[in-house]
């Protein structure tokens, strides 16, 4: 069985720093690390891998992204590729999809692809589902557990406020990992000694049979994700004629009113009535003919 894994190399939100002047992240300061979602899809693939199966990892990116394909081969991976167009110097999801579908045709089709769902750069989730449709295969997204049973794989996906959902998917298949709780193992000095000196192949456009034409694709297709504009909410200003004693009350109760109670006694008879009399003022119960 054969087991491809994408991965991404992203800034490390730890090494973050905004200038309070200009406002623009000093990229001096910045350090890259493995995506994380990409790291425990990663993992998942080396937990899976038999005997006689071999995990391969990709990534699109220029030279400077080569350490988290020799991150991957120091974990474990049995190798690695790059794929990069130097007359660029970005690129979007439908162009990352495209080079890796187009690469991973050239090597040899995989039994499954392991994607990070959300990752940190982007967060839209976009490379897993195109790249199913490039390559025609199902796509399961959310994906928090998973077993290889003969040509099956058996998932528990992670849905909305905490829920899950089981199913299975026939390989071949793209898998969207969400597994919070899974880490990339450690690697060993020896293990990352050897990755360091081990040469990266990398593919471009003539090498996966690609023109700039087949990655020119419309503006709607490749807009930037931004995040909703935030709702306006209402702030509290306290009532002026109030005298400064009550406006610090209305301050601090953030100008809520005080609950009022009262407390009913009497016969059962009675408090009964008074129950139905306070519903039929408040338009809770019909008032009697």
């Amino acid at each position: 069985m054969r087991l491809a894994v994408c991965l991404s190399l992203v800034p490390d939100p730890a090494t973050i720093d905004v200038d309070p002047l200009t406002g623009e992240i000093d990229a001096d300061r910045t350090l890259y690390i493995m995506d994380p979602a990409d790291a425990a899809a990663l993992e998942l693939a080396l937990r899976l891998r038999g005997e006689g199966d071999t995990v391969i990892a990709l990534t699109v990116g220029p030279a400077a992204a080569e350490p988290v394909l020799r991150e991957a081969l120091a974990a474990g991976a049995d190798g690695a590729l790059r794929l990069w167009d130097e007359s660029r110097s970005a690129t979007k999801p439908a162009v990352t999809s495209l080079l890796l579908a187009t690469a991973l045709r050239n090597e040899g089709l995989p039994d499954l692809v392991f994607c990070g769902w959300r990752s940190l750069a982007r967060g839209s989730g976009k490379i897993p589902a195109l790249l199913g449709e490039y390559l025609d295969w199902p796509v399961v997204t959310d994906i928090a557990r998973l077993e290889i049973q003969a040509a099956r794989v058996h998932f528990h996906r992670r849905l909305a406020r905490g829920d899950r959902s089981e199913g299975e998917v026939t390989m071949p298949a793209v898998l969207a990992i969400a597994a919070d709780g899974v880490r990339l193992r450690y690697a060993s000095l020896p293990q990352l000694m050897q990755a360091c000196r081990t040469a990266i192949p990398m593919r471009d456009l003539p090498d996966l049979g690609l023109s700039p034409l087949d990655l020119s694709f419309p503006a709607s297709t490749v807009h930037a994700v931004t995040p909703p504009r935030p709702r306006p909410r209402t702030i509290f200003i306290p009532d002026s004629s109030l005298s400064p004693h009550e406006r610090i009350g209305q301050i601090l109760s953030a100008g809520a009113a005080p609950k009022s109670n009262t407390v009913l006694e009497g016969s059962p008879d009675e408090v009964a009535d008074a129950i139905i009399a306070f519903l039929q003022a408040r338009g809770f119960l019909e008032q009697p003919a």
